[in-house]
């Protein structure tokens, strides 16, 4: 009988090991089934989630920065110009940003992409 109950509280623990997470104050979560949205979780606490079908991707809710390297561009009188651009952005929809851009990487090459071209212009 006892060699029974080990194994099991060791599964059991492993198992809530697995389905447990937890998102921070300053975090928002999306948890993915399969690669598909299934909760967004905006509120910081203690969360659940089916172990190994279910992951869990972590998005920042501060406002986040973005520092593109300095810039040379020629202005329109033709004198050279040496421009630092910067951006501020906040995930304000969780769900949309997952769905449109996939992470912040991603987010941060498109707006230096936006950011680099809108000078030259």
């Amino acid at each position: 009988m006892k060699k029974i109950i080990l194994p099991i509280i060791i599964a059991i623990t492993a198992l809530s090991f697995f389905s447990i997470f937890v998102v921070k104050e300053i975090n928002q979560a999306i948890v993915l089934q399969f690669g598909d949205p299934k909760k967004i979780v905006l509120t910081p606490g203690l969360n659940f989630k089916i172990p190994f079908i279910q992951n869990v991707v972590f998005l920042d809710k501060r406002i986040l920065n973005l520092d593109t390297p300095p810039e040379e561009v020629i202005a329109s009188d033709q004198k050279r110009l040496i421009v630092d651009a910067f951006a501020r952005f906040k995930i304000v929809d969780p769900l949309k940003f997952y769905i449109s851009v996939g992470n912040e990487r991603v987010a941060r090459s498109r707006l230096a992409t936006i950011i680099n071209s809108r000078l030259r212009n």
